[in-house]
């Protein structure tokens, strides 16, 4: 049992570090620039895409010898999954990670058709290619080592799952604090306290999501302003580096 799990846990590991690197790589064509910092997670891995390839060749593996099936059930299915990530990541936190509302063809700004098309077309790959070979290299690694390998890589996952999710909610907290309101003083200081206890953890989920609903509010641009107006102080004092 502990075997199978360990199988699991790695075959969603790789899948969302594969996608991890496969939206690098795609958003930083799009902004012509390199973008390293994907996901709101601290490690190189985006677990949605890690579900996404579990819940497919779980629920629709049995489909693989239909393609023109396994693609339609694949879009159905990956696209319910982002429309639920993004509305319980919105609910919890209270900023909306992404949207759609400028794609042609969206719902709720929370999924569009490229990119339900985009899963579709992802999940064949998927499916011929990358989860066969996944399981293959899995099955040239001797049990009790795949074991020990998935329980450290399980418990740095959870452990950044857990931190991560705490800095988020922290985060949260402090932009209801003066949400609505004017920046301040008394404002910015209480900013200021968050971005000392977390600032590298802020820093880097404003250079993953740079295009969240949060940063076209007014309070939240101040809030920006303020976690690159300490960065930069604390550069001067040489306590980051440059």
């Amino acid at each position: 049992m502990f075997y199978l799990f360990s199988q699991y846990f790695m075959i969603f590991l790789i899948a969302s570090i594969i996608g991890y690197f496969i939206e690098i790589i795609f958003c930083s064509i799009q902004n012509k620039k390199i973008i390293l910092n994907r996901g709101f997670l601290i490690g190189p891995y985006i677990p949605i895409y890690g579900a996404g390839t579990i819940l497919v060749a779980t629920f629709l593996y049995k489909y693989r010898h239909d393609p023109f099936v396994f693609f339609w059930m694949t879009v159905i299915l990956c696209s319910f999954i982002e429309y639920i990530t993004s509305y319980i990541m919105e609910k919890i936190f209270k900023v909306r990670w992404w949207d759609y509302s400028k794609e042609s063809f969206n719902l709720n700004g929370r999924i569009c058709l490229q990119n339900s098309m985009i899963f579709g077309i992802a999940g064949l790959i998927v499916i011929y290619t990358i989860y066969p070979f996944i399981c293959d290299f899995l099955s040239l690694i001797n049990k009790n080592v795949l074991e020990v390998i998935a329980s450290i890589l399980f418990i740095i996952f959870i452990a950044d799952l857990s931190f991560t999710t705490i800095t988020l909610i922290n985060v949260r907290s402090n932009l209801i604090k003066f949400q609505g309101q004017d920046a301040t003083e008394a404002a910015r200081e209480e900013v200021l306290k968050a971005i000392r206890k977390q600032n590298f953890f802020v820093i880097r989920l404003l250079k993953a999501f740079p295009h969240s609903d949060q940063i076209n509010r007014k309070e939240f641009k101040i809030f920006k302003e303020e976690v690159i107006e300490y960065r930069n102080r604390m550069r001067e004092k040489n306590i980051f580096k440059k």
